[in-house]
């Protein structure tokens, strides 16, 4: 079994948590860089559709909570098999500007499935905003609409701010965070995308703060590469943003929040 996470606080200005691999090596080059890759690919791909499967009873229990435990388990499991095999240790920044309780959302860049996952371990019972095509996905499918995910239409307008508004009101109801991801596609690092306002309509209908995520964790784990490379990727908890001006403006602001400090984690490695 993944043993526990442990975080080690490192001394800093901003509030940071590390998760580093006890001995770990130098980063591998080339061929060496290439095998660990393909170990490390197949036995995420291994573990994940023996973890889905195991977990498929929970589908007929009442309510989405077991359920949401056990994907928290496995996120976890992910995060360590990134450490032990892929030489990837995750910082965590920013933690203490999330809300102790109750829902909120997320407002996060996204980089590769690394992310999400990454979300999962740390926060409980999250709720993502993603196309309602991923529900009828086989395998996978059946288990995101148990967790009552936020499927909604992306054709763009009134239908799609309504699948929106109801289900992060189901999620608000329940007190949950959610995971939204502004440009609704994954960005190579460095790159950037239209924001698009459903984060805006959803902080606007729901009343609840939104938390600006930045990460530079596609240096690691780019989702269309299959080679990942070892090192330090940081996700970053910013401070909490009110949607309480124009769109034009708090998108903007949102926008450029994020970019920013994006910027700032990658210069870090450069």
């Amino acid at each position: 079994m993944p043993a526990p996470l442990t975080y080690a606080p490192t001394i800093a200005t901003d509030a940071v948590e590390t998760l580093r691999p006890t001995g770990a090596a130098a980063p591998a080059k080339g061929l060496a860089l290439k095998l660990r890759s393909r170990v490390f690919n197949g036995a995420f791909l291994a573990y994940t559709f023996l973890f889905v499967l195991a977990v498929y009873p929970l589908l007929l229990w009442p309510g989405r909570r077991p359920l949401a435990r056990a994907m928290k388990c496995y996120a976890r499991g992910v995060l360590w098999l990134m450490r032990q095999l892929a030489g990837i240790c995750i910082e965590i920044r920013g933690r203490e500007n999330l809300p102790a309780r109750g829902a909120y959302i997320l407002a996060s860049k996204h980089q590769s499935e690394a992310d999400g996952l990454i979300q999962m371990a740390l926060i409980d019972d999250v709720a993502f905003v993603a196309m309602k095509e991923v529900g009828k996905y086989p395998l996978v499918g059946p288990v995101l609409r148990k967790l009552e995910m936020v499927l909604v239409d992306t054709d763009g307008g009134a239908r799609e701010r309504s699948t929106l508004a109801k289900g992060g009101h189901n999620a608000a109801n329940a007190g949950r965070p959610i995971l939204i991801y502004p440009e609704g596609t994954l960005m190579k690092v460095g790159d950037r995308g239209r924001y698009r306002a459903g984060v805006y309509h959803l902080a606007t209908e729901l009343g609840l703060p939104v938390i600006p995520v930045a990460t530079d964790i596609g240096r690691c784990w780019d989702r269309r590469q299959k080679t990942k490379r070892p090192g330090t990727a940081t996700v970053a908890f910013l401070p909490a943003m009110r949607a309480d001006q124009d769109k034009r403006a708090f998108m903007a602001a949102l926008e450029e929040t994020i970019e920013a400090e994006g910027a700032r984690l990658a210069a870090q490695h450069c």
